[in-house]
């Protein structure tokens, strides 16, 4: 006997759902999949950040050399504006009007009194009975106002962002700056006069005829980071800049040319028993002080010790005295980092100490290794 049909509603086929195993088995494939895609992401991301960083340095080098064609010579990284030897500009200063920032340079007060640049207060001007003087309201402006203002071809977009302006315990801080144009080997900063062997001084103008080694040979520029922001009693590695104190540094038989060993005697003091510490470096692009605005090929890029000062100063990273303040970044393996010529070139942390030092002196009369 057939059995009768069914009904119309009892006919349509089932519709069958995914099951919870199953929703699970795609969400696990999901992730494996974005877990696959976002190193690729991150890599591509890396590679642009690092491109731009490249492309930053070499608009420097090149209104570097056209401040040289105008100016017949690179210029100080001093220009007193202040009262204090402190209150004063960096090289970034002179060549904002090549790096399409004019309308910025002009804003600027700078007392006719403390021409030329590169001298300190009290100092007499060449040729003149007068003396150096500088101008405190038209530091409070500068400080205040154009030195405020963030550049975008002084920042790596690798590098983390510099604290907010008046946000740092130690003070002097601003909008940020990850370049620093190099003095050279000499474990000397900023009031080292002569005794600077790189291509950029504070008190002596160097001009391209200067560079004996060749500016092929010869490092211009690198790249730095900003400071932590950290207060407290303890800095943070690579960010700041630690202290220990002038004997270290005494004790160097070649300033030009300190050795691995003393190296890591200043770097050990720095990194188990600093004197203290400075959270505020690469933070001012208009500043003179280093690590704000300059660095040195003292030891290698990105050292495993922490960027170290001797005795300790006012104000900024390391105002005066003796540092080691190498190259850092975050990009992968090595920093960027300007020569002479005007060329860009990756440096790798594991360059060699002497070659990295020769790198860094314009005038060692040494052949230049490969690295």
């Amino acid at each position: 006997m057939l059995s009768p049909s069914l009904p119309a509603y009892r006919r349509q086929p089932l519709r069958r759902g995914f099951t919870l195993i199953e929703l699970l088995v795609v969400i696990a494939i999901i992730a494996i999949l974005i877990g696959l895609l976002l190193p690729a992401v991150q890599k591509v991301r890396e590679a642009a950040a690092r491109a731009k960083c490249s492309n930053n340095l070499k608009q420097l080098g090149i209104a570097m050399h056209a401040y040289h064609d105008v100016n017949n010579g690179f210029p100080y990284n001093y220009q007193l504006v202040g009262l204090n030897s402190w209150e004063a500009l960096s090289a970034n200063y002179f060549i904002l009007p090549y790096i399409e920032q004019g309308n910025l340079f002009n804003q600027f007060q700078v007392p006719t009194s403390t021409a030329p640049p590169g001298l300190t207060p009290g100092s007499q001007i060449p040729n003149s009975t007068a003396t150096v003087a500088g101008n405190a309201s038209n530091w409070s402006f500068d400080y205040n106002g154009p030195m405020n203002v963030s550049v975008s071809t002084f920042i790596c977009p690798s590098s983390p962002p510099a604290p907010s302006r008046g946000s740092n315990p130690n003070g002097w801080d601003g909008p940020g700056c990850n370049y620093g144009w190099s003095t050279g080997s000499s474990v000397e900063t900023v009031w080292g006069a002569t005794r600077f062997n790189g291509i950029i001084a504070y008190q002596i103008k160097r001009k391209m005829a200067d560079v004996v080694d060749g500016l092929s040979n010869t490092m211009l520029a690198s790249e730095f980071l900003s400071g932590s922001n950290s207060g407290g009693s303890s800095g943070k590695y690579p960010y700041d800049i630690f202290y220990t104190s002038n004997g270290l540094f005494n004790s160097i038989a070649n300033k030009d040319f300190p050795t691995q060993t003393e190296l890591t005697n200043i770097g050990n003091a720095a990194k188990t028993s600093p004197s203290g510490f400075r959270s505020n470096d690469g933070t001012m692009w208009a500043w003179y002080a280093s690590s704000q605005s300059t660095l040195n090929t003292a030891t290698t890029p990105n050292w495993s010790y922490p960027s170290a000062g001797g005795d300790c100063c006012p104000g900024g990273a390391h105002d005066w005295g003796y540092g080691l303040i190498p190259p850092r970044s975050m990009h992968s393996g090595g920093v960027n980092a300007l020569l002479g010529d005007g060329s860009v070139r990756f440096i790798p942390n594991s360059v060699d100490l002497y070659t990295f030092q020769l790198l860094g002196n314009r005038n060692d009369g040494q052949p230049l290794p490969n690295f």
